[in-house]
């Protein structure tokens, strides 16, 4: 699974991308700034409530706090919860505490103080890493946790104490997030099944269209919430995108990413849902633009994913990189948009690209 997550306007998302921390515009994709004061490869990122924070996380167990409004992003606190890789974090709705979830070596989750760093409760109750975590945004205080080992757990607080083991799943569980609101939270994981439970008790509630006709076929790896809380989106190793009607318990859509492919660049990795603004990542990089009106994507958003080692600008200004791994894509800077690509057809995506060249009507690359 990979962390996508937007701020409270709905405005920007935020991401990881080897030592670095993206934010980008969900309007404009060529509107991007980077936080790039991590030591080690980052693993996710999540704004607070008041949009003025962002929490990031890297592999080492590290996470800085910083400001997300000005261009200097400068640092509040830094940490290093636990021993190991970040997988998730969660903020409360004061923008207070964090709760910081992966895999460490003493533990695999703690829960703090943003500016001090003060323990405030326990993450137990897991046997193998965990893979999200949600806390509730109003009082009662409650947090939701999951893990590769096929169980959510279910929080208390302040100060946050274990509460009860929620065994719904049987494969890994992948994603859990609270709705809009608070009334329910949903978990998705590898055993292809979707989990409603009580926001406020943790009671299972039910499990999400279990007699569709359509289900996903592969991996849940992700799931959002609609703004109102009625439908949810979850992202699938199926290379498919589903939307479902929570109150009607129903599928309702279906987005297919790479029509008529089998590859599994397109198998569909993590997303979000803020405001009018539906994403969905593959596991290329590519950021899927989704719409309940189209069974494709509305806008695909692609890059380099691997060092760009060759590049080459034509007289019309279009730019040409290719990259370590093979791929090239073209950028033209005359256009409305000149910070997004697109990607070359009829190139031979295996092996280093070492030069490339460009005239009025012919492109080179060797490799």
């Amino acid at each position: 699974p990979v962390r996508l997550t937007a701020d409270p306007a709905g405005e920007r998302f935020v991401y990881a991308s080897g030592k670095t921390i993206v934010i980008r515009s969900l309007a404009d994709p060529s509107q991007a700034s980077e936080y790039t004061e991590h030591l080690a490869a980052t693993t996710m990122a999540r704004f607070s409530p008041s949009g003025f924070y962002v929490a990031s996380g890297d592999v080492a167990g590290n996470v800085r706090i910083w400001d997300s409004v000005n261009a200097e992003h400068l640092l509040k606190s830094e940490s290093r919860p636990i021993s190991g890789r970040i997988s998730d974090i969660a903020w409360d709705s004061d923008s207070q505490r964090v709760l910081a979830v992966g895999d460490g070596k003493e533990r695999f989750g703690h829960i703090f103080s943003y500016d001090s760093g003060n323990s405030l409760g326990s993450i137990d109750g897991h046997s193998k890493p965990i893979n999200a975590c949600s806390m509730k945004q109003s009082r009662p205080m409650r947090a939701v946790t999951c893990s590769d080992d096929g169980t959510c757990v279910f929080f208390h607080g302040p100060p946050f104490k274990f509460e009860k083991t929620l065994k719904g799943h049987s494969g890994f569980v992948n994603d859990v997030r609270y709705a809009p609101g608070d009334a329910l939270f949903a978990s998705v994981g590898s055993d292809k099944k979707i989990f409603l439970y009580d926001g406020k008790t943790g009671d299972l509630v039910r499990q999400v269209a279990a007699d569709c006709q359509d289900p996903h076929t592969g991996s849940i790896y992700a799931v959002a919430w609609s703004p109102d809380a009625k439908l949810l989106v979850t992202s699938s190793g199926d290379r498919t995108c589903k939307f479902w009607d929570v109150e009607a318990d129903k599928l309702v859509h279906t987005v297919r990413i790479g029509q008529g492919s089998a590859s599994p660049d397109h198998q569909q990795v993590g997303n979000i849902w803020a405001g009018s603004h539906i994403i969905s990542l593959s596991l290329s990089g590519d950021v899927n633009v989704l719409s309940l009106e189209s069974a494709e994507p509305t806008r695909i958003v692609t890059g380099h994913q691997k060092a760009i080692t060759g590049a080459a600008l034509t007289p019309s200004r279009l730019l040409y990189t290719g990259s370590y791994d093979g791929k090239v894509c073209a950028w033209d800077f005359g256009s409305d948009s000149p910070g997004t690509a697109a990607n070359v057809s009829g190139t031979v995506q295996s092996g280093q690209i070492k030069a490339m060249a460009a005239a009025a009507d012919s492109r080179v690359a060797v490799g």
